[in-house]
């Protein structure tokens, strides 16, 4: 490849310790390293510094350029075949949402820059398609823009050609976490970016309305792990995993899998934190300890928690019973085989009459209490700071776990569950932050409604009820846990503040 005339260039300044740009693991390299120079792209293959295989092929005659670096960068589009390099298929450049990476390299805009080119991608629309591209215009969704199944996030400008910029992208926790010149960018929620498709870089082959990329590239880099950067935000996704054997005094047991979050410096420390158990809701059932995390996706409130990085979080995963009364959180049978009370077909759980002596305490109930019981006392947890939460099944399981054992807990979140009304008096110290759709017919709007009335009739003053409306159903994770009281504050921010008795 022959040397082109040098195009102007400015390297931008290295972000201020402030930015906390990410940096590279030390002792762990890149899985792909393009450096580009001439040396290394001989034969019409870019080779693969990082010598894991994944060597490129060239199509085309693209040129090499002064590079930021003083050495060689690859310049696509300066004749009039298309041109670009490819990297087949192959299972290591295909991330799942629960997977690490990073993807690092340097770029300039020519003159020739046009909307609807790309820099580099891999994967087809709705087929695990992920890359930089460059859009029409500089409205947040497009300019230099980060995108594919994730959704798209403009990451530099359009207007900046002749100019050296340096992108880096770090998926961790389940978000896509967009860097320009080391400063911290747009971010967005992960997806698995998996396809069967071929990996281009200044270009594609395929037809999904992607162009010739005009301008250069330099140290192309792809790593398989999250580089290092202290903003990125904690995520409740790295918690340990465990399994709780329970046996009850009637010989009866399960085994329960649940996640601990761990705060930052907790084994080091001598102070005690604050502890919320989360119960997941019933479409969450199983023996993966992983899906209890969500809320058919990304859980907000435990997320915000672990950001916080101050608490100790509890996720135990309980199974589905097929409606028998044993193994889920609540006795959920609705007396017909196979159907809960809250199907459509028995019409949905409206409000839970008695006393909680009356209600059966399922095995999924008693493993999830003697769990947290050890949980307490084998770990330093502050007693007057321990907290509950959960939604629609675990929603109901929240005020069914406050009835049983209304002397330990300090706050509670419930989300379109439904209270046991007899046990309105023993909540009344308790603070509670309700929350349900206004149009919910899977658990009834009356479930918390006439719960609330109860404990205000008992003379309790410190629940608070939040109604969902705009026609909102029973799916109000989202904005029940981003809404705020009148202090500005979310249900993560107040839960962690309250304490027993006050």
């Amino acid at each position: 490849m022959e040397n082109a005339e040098n195009v102007m260039k400015k390297i931008p300044a290295k972000a201020t310790q402030d930015e906390k740009a990410p940096c590279e693991t030390v002792g762990r390299g890149p899985i792909v390293w393009y450096d580009f120079e001439g040396e290394n792209m001989a034969g019409g293959i870019v080779r693969n510094m990082a010598g894991e295989g994944l060597n490129a092929v060239i199509t085309g005659s693209p040129v090499t350029i002064t590079s930021p670096t003083g050495a060689d960068a690859i310049h696509f589009g300066q004749s009039e075949e298309v041109d670009y390099i490819t990297i087949k298929n192959d299972p290591r450049l295909n991330f799942a949402i629960d997977d690490e990476f990073t993807i690092d390299f340097w770029y300039m805009l020519d003159e020739g820059a046009a909307g609807w080119e790309t820099l580099f991608s891999k994967g087809s629309k709705n087929n695990g398609w992920y890359g930089v591209w460059l859009g029409v215009n500089d409205e947040p969704t497009q300019g230099v823009c980060w995108g594919g199944d994730s959704r798209n996030r403009r990451i530099g400008s359009l207007y900046s050609r002749f100019t050296w910029h340096h992108i880096t992208i770090i998926q961790k926790n389940r978000m896509i976490y967009t860097y320009l010149d080391g400063a911290k960018g747009r971010k967005v929620p992960s997806v698995n970016l998996r396809s069967d498709s071929d990996f281009y870089i200044g270009g594609a082959s395929h037809s999904d309305g992607v162009k010739q990329f005009h301008g250069a590239i330099d140290e192309f880099k792809i790593y398989d792990y999250a580089w290092e950067d202290v903003s990125i935000e904690k995520s409740i996704y790295e918690s340990k995993a465990y399994v709780y054997e329970y046996k009850n005094a009637d010989g009866e047991g399960m085994s329960l899998p649940y996640r601990v979050y761990y705060p930052t410096g907790y084994e080091k420390s001598a102070e005690k934190f604050p502890l919320v158990l989360f119960l997941h809701g019933h479409g969450e059932c199983g023996t993966d300890n992983k899906t209890q995390l969500q809320v058919f996706g990304r859980n907000l409130f435990l997320d915000e928690i672990a950001a916080m990085d101050n608490c100790l979080i509890l996720a135990p995963q309980t199974i589905c019973d097929g409606a028998i009364n044993k193994y889920e959180w609540v006795a959920s049978g609705s007396g017909k085989p196979g159907i809960h009370v809250w199907d459509s077909a028995a019409g949905g759980l409206k409000i839970r009459e008695g006393n909680v002596e009356d209600i059966p305490h399922t095995i999924g109930m008693q493993a999830a209490e003697a769990l947290l019981y050890e949980f307490i006392e084998n770990n330093r947890v502050d007693k007057d700071r321990i907290y509950v939460g959960g939604i629609s099944m675990g929603g109901c399981a929240t005020w069914e776990i406050l009835a049983r054992n209304p002397e330990l807990f300090a706050a509670a979140v419930p989300l379109c569950g439904s209270g046991i009304l007899g046990s309105a008096a023993s909540l009344k110290d308790i603070n509670i932050w309700a929350f349900h759709g206004t149009g919910d017919k899977t658990v009834w709007t009356e479930g918390t409604v006439k719960m609330v009335e109860a404990i205000h009739a008992a003379g309790g003053n410190k629940i608070q009820y939040t109604p969902i409306t705009e026609n909102f159903g029973h799916s109000i994770w989202n904005p029940s846990y981003t809404a705020k009281n009148e202090a500005g504050e979310t249900p993560a921010q107040w839960l962690l503040k309250q304490r027993k008795g006050k």
